[in-house]
């Protein structure tokens, strides 16, 4: 899946309802029915590519088009005859602010504009089109983009992927033009006057499931030898309330962020089924409706189920923490997902140390399961239009519970849904509870899905279901 999310010198982030200079919507990016009304209507790219001088994109049905030769024509008539032809390239490759991880469908453009920041808490991105004249490219699955431009100086490059925007002041020379990795790379900061923004993140601080070592592996904090955030380093919010899930009870301390975890066993009382307060759920809820990424994984499987239970069916319901933990043998279901993976370089593919490895995918091995989900069925809304939109989950794996009653059940293991202008994630099994250096696979998932669902919305996001 690909999403874009484009922004104008004269639109604020938060008020992207309005066209631009270019008229209406584009062709559209295909979706499957899961995810439905996430990225509708963006994008049309030759499946696996980037857009460059050797591909012709399609940026605004009826209006702009980058032809062979890299110019972009305005058939539509807005934006005039033409814009200057092309008289350069730029190459590059966008990774990770670790600088290893490449990074699929990111956003690359040039402008002399203005770009508008990403607001600092909770909030509905709605994306709005680009200037007619302005080219951009998508990364391929291994990362990288050749981008046409026209030479001059005090253009700007931007970045983005989600939540994640870099902005670098740039001098474009006639011909060829290498970026230089340091100037592609996603940001691993927030820090504006830089021109640097990513996600602002709160993560609960719990054992086993340590969140915080795979996002300070993905370049937002530093590790140690054995793989641990090093104190102090990590670029989110630790929270730690005494497993009383109290944090959650004041929806002013969610809407400071765009993403929320709630790893393994967050807030668990043992003490019997899950319990979820009311007045918690609908903070939960609201914060997911405003826009707000809302995380979670086995054992903390209440914080999906309470506030959101028509998109799924636990197994055993009433007791929904399966032991003992169990390995499955996965299979990639996204094909976006799955070239991804299949494009990450031999390294990152095998860690070793005994670590799940890439090399027969699209099967992969999850490992530490403590949950089962039994159905994952769709969850039917209206849109603006009246017409029926799919917001229930988008199933990126899915795989056998050995140790449900029905062990040879294909089901899903990790998977993400939208409520309202929000989506939500969980898997069943734990991302990362044994301290290791590199990102085993099932970590690798989680960043991905963590960049695709804070990817913006094309159109008026349709209204939460009605329980």
């Amino acid at each position: 899946m690909v999403a874009l999310r484009f922004t104008t010198s004269t639109l604020l982030i938060a008020l992207a309802l309005a066209a631009s200079a270019c008229g209406s919507k584009g062709g559209d990016d295909e979706v499957d029915s899961g995810e439905e009304g996430l990225d509708q209507g963006l994008t049309t790219l030759t499946e696996g590519e980037s857009a460059s001088s050797e591909a012709s994109t399609t940026l605004d049905e009826g209006s702009t088009t980058l032809d062979e030769s890299g110019t972009a024509t305005d058939e539509g008539g807005d934006c005039g005859s033409t814009v200057p032809p092309a008289d350069a390239e730029l190459t590059g490759t966008v990774y990770a602010p670790n600088l290893e991880i490449p990074i699929s469908g990111a956003l690359v453009y040039l402008t002399t504009d203005a770009v508008e920041p990403v607001p600092d808490g909770v909030y509905c991105d709605e994306c709005v089109q680009l200037d007619c004249d302005t080219r951009f490219v998508l990364t391929a699955a291994d990362g990288s983009f050749a981008l046409p431009a026209v030479s001059g100086a005090g253009q700007q490059l931007v970045i983005q992927k989600g939540q994640f925007l870099r902005v670098v002041d740039f001098d474009v020379q006639a011909g060829a033009n290498v970026v230089p990795t340091t100037s592609s790379n996603l940001p691993g900061q927030w820090n504006p006057g830089a021109g640097m923004w990513i996600p602002r993140i709160a993560v609960y601080d719990t054992d086993p499931d340590k969140v915080k070592n795979v996002l300070a592996k993905f370049g937002l904090g530093q590790v140690d030898a054995s793989g641990n955030v090093v104190p102090g380093s990590e670029q989110f919010t630790l929270i730690n309330d005494g497993d009383q899930g109290a944090f959650m009870d004041d929806l002013n301390n969610l809407n400071q962020y765009h993403i929320v975890f709630l790893p393994c066993a967050a807030t668990k009382t043992w003490s019997g089924a899950p319990n979820v307060p009311a007045s918690r759920i609908a903070n939960i809820q609201a914060y997911v409706d405003a826009g707000g990424k809302w995380y979670a994984t086995d054992h903390s499987n209440e914080y999906i189920e309470a506030p959101f239970p028509s998109y799924q069916e636990f197994h055993n319901p009433g007791m929904p923490d399966i032991q003992p933990a169990y390995s499955s043998n996965g299979t990639i279901v996204d094909p976006e997902l799955l070239s991804w993976l299949q494009a990450l370089p031999a390294p990152l593919k095998d860690i070793g140390g005994g670590n799940p490895t890439l090399n027969n995918l699209p099967s992969v091995t999850t490992t530490l399961s403590y949950s089962g989900i039994d159905s994952a069925p769709p969850v039917i809304v209206q849109n603006d239009m009246g017409e029926d939109v799919d917001v229930g989950h988008h199933t990126w794996i899915e795989g056998p519970c050995a140790s449900c009653s029905d062990s040879t059940a294909i089901r899903p293991m990790a998977m993400t849904g939208q409520y309202g202008c929000g989506r939500m994630m969980y898997s069943t099994f734990e991302t990362s509870s044994v301290a290791h250096q590199g990102l085993n696979p099932q970590e690798l998932v989680l960043l991905y899905m963590i960049l695709e669902i804070g990817v913006c919305f094309n159109e008026t996001p349709p209204p939460p279901p009605i329980d």
